[in-house]
């Protein structure tokens, strides 16, 4: 509260109680018929004095509360100002003013060609600071963030924290793209250096997406929206890195919106998805088995791989819908061929569902399958991110008759530990085991992954057989079965009721083409 405000109040009491008294005491005198006008005036003109002086008072004081009421109410509109547009942890400026400084630099952009260049910040293991050392130390360290970022940058330039753990930088007039690449090697550079957290020490990443104004690019929404998809393009790139966009990240983008948009109704339409199945060919050449491949022919698409499918499918929750679709057309085929093992791939999404397994065993019923006939192929990724989720399905799975294959075997961290905590049937060896240019090399290295396996009493399959060469590899470092391309590519289910039907003629193994 201001100085007049604590002393005007008595003040102007007191003025005003002089006024009172001055004037009661002129009316007093003026009523004297006896008094002469010098007597008058004499006695009058003091009270008048102090009258004016009075009222200068009350004014003066009055004048001096207004301006310092003014003065506060500016004072609050400014910091409330500041509060709606800045973020309240760091101080640097928030979302809503981002896109008030992008949107006047885009401006400038349309009028006289200055560029702008838009970055997007994301930490990377900013969670496991949050989770080792509070989140009282991850608010420390997201301050001690933007004070770095800030020491890179120009005046004209604006830094904001948009979100937990994420920024994003306005650059005005960057000298072309070499100038942002600059910038950005920068920032990664000071953010990997260690953070002081109190008593610990904390280390971070930064992975960073930048775009350029452009006149297909020329809106604030627009630009964000490119600047975090290839921010995200350099998360799946590795982390701790920058990508500039281009069209194709875009392009790629709405590919997979397409694909998310049409998958659900996919999933209801007869015949839209199916599984193919890939021959497994016997060390004898016979064929001992197939494997369920799924296939989606889009309406405009064209041919969808499952590696675009499947990851799809699993963020937009209907992951568990696709897994049992497959799972019923492997019994399909298992019921037409008992003399074939099916095996069928798994997300790890699917065991979060603790009714999994019955699903699984429900279906196989209905279809009059044995369980011993189907095999269920994982990953080793499974192991290592669901290890304590997916342990007590497996077994349960494992105890109902289910074959558990573990896929891709050798491309994980742990494939020792996990073959050794996770039990399963049978083991398939990733093709980058075989390699034809060091021949005795993997014949060695694979001999060793089946010596371990048979020591286990599981079987080993080689993946991936392409060639004569590759053939030959796996055979004599003394695999169970191979399967590849050299035998055949993934058939529909008429297609592999000939191919079973000339394979019975012959050996896999001389007809391979």
């Amino acid at each position: 509260m201001g100085y007049s405000r604590k002393v005007g109040p008595p003040i102007v009491s007191a003025a005003v109680a002089t006024l009172v008294l001055t004037n009661f005491a002129t009316v007093s005198i003026v009523r004297d018929d006896t008094a002469s006008r010098l007597e008058l005036f004499t006695t009058i003109w003091p009270i008048s004095l102090t009258s004016a002086v009075a009222i200068v008072l009350v004014m003066s004081f009055l004048y001096r509360s207004i301006v310092e009421l003014v003065s506060e109410l500016e004072t609050r509109q400014a910091a409330a100002q500041h509060q709606a547009l800045h973020d309240q942890l760091t101080g640097l400026a928030n979302r809503a003013l981002l896109e008030d400084r992008l949107a006047q630099a885009l401006t400038r952009y349309r009028r006289a060609g200055e560029q702008v260049a838009l970055l997007m910040l994301d930490l990377d293991r900013f969670k496991q600071v949050n989770d080792t050392l509070g989140h009282n130390a991850g608010d420390q360290l997201v301050i001690e963030v933007g004070e770095r970022l800030k020491s890179l940058l120009r005046e004209t330039d604006t830094v904001a924290r948009i979100g937990g753990d994420e920024f994003a930088i306005v650059q005005v007039s960057p000298k072309g793209e070499a100038d942002v690449r600059r910038l950005c090697e920068r920032i990664i550079t000071i953010i990997r250096e260690p953070f002081q957290i109190g008593e610990r020490e904390a280390r971070v990443g930064v992975s960073i997406g930048a775009v350029f104004a452009s006149k297909e690019v020329a809106e604030a929404s627009e630009l964000l929206r490119k600047a975090d998809i290839t921010m995200y393009r350099a998360k799946a790139a590795g982390r701790d890195c920058f990508r500039i966009f281009t069209e194709a990240m875009d392009a790629d983008v709405q590919r997979r919106d397409r694909i998310e948009s049409s998958l659900r109704a996919e999933l209801r339409a007869p015949d839209a998805l199916q599984l193919h199945f890939q021959p497994v060919i016997g060390s004898r050449g016979q064929v001992v088995g197939v494997e369920g491949l799924l296939r989606w022919d889009h309406p405009t698409l064209g041919q969808v791989a499952p590696m675009e499918i499947v990851p799809i499918a699993e963020e937009c929750g209907i992951i568990d819908e696709l897994g049992l679709m497959a799972f019923r057309e492997a019994c399909k085929v298992a019921r037409r061929w008992p003399e074939l093992s099916v095996a069928v791939n798994l997300s790890p999404i699917q065991f979060r569902n603790p009714g999994f397994p019955a699903a699984l065993r429900r279906i196989a019923d209905e279809h009059g399958v044995d369980h011993a006939q189907l095999e269920l192929e994982i990953t080793e990724s499974l192991f290592i991110e669901h290890g304590a989720l997916c342990s007590a399905a497996i077994e349960d799975l494992r105890q109902d008759g289910f074959r558990v294959v573990l896929d891709d075997f050798g491309t994980g961290y742990s494939s020792l530990s996990s073959l050794r905590r996770f039990p399963v049937d049978k083991i398939k060896l990733d093709r980058s085991f075989i390699d034809v240019a060091a021949r005795d090399q993997s014949v060695a290295i694979i001999r060793a992954a089946v010596t371990l396996g048979h020591a286990m009493n599981l079987e080993v399959v080689a993946e991936g057989i392409s060639c004569v060469a590759e053939e030959q590899v796996a055979l004599e470092a003394g695999c169970d079965a191979l399967q590849g391309h050299l035998y055949a590519h993934a058939l529909t289910p008429d297609d592999l009721g000939a191919y079973l039907e000339a394979a019975r003629r012959g050996s896999a193994f001389s007809d391979a083409a």
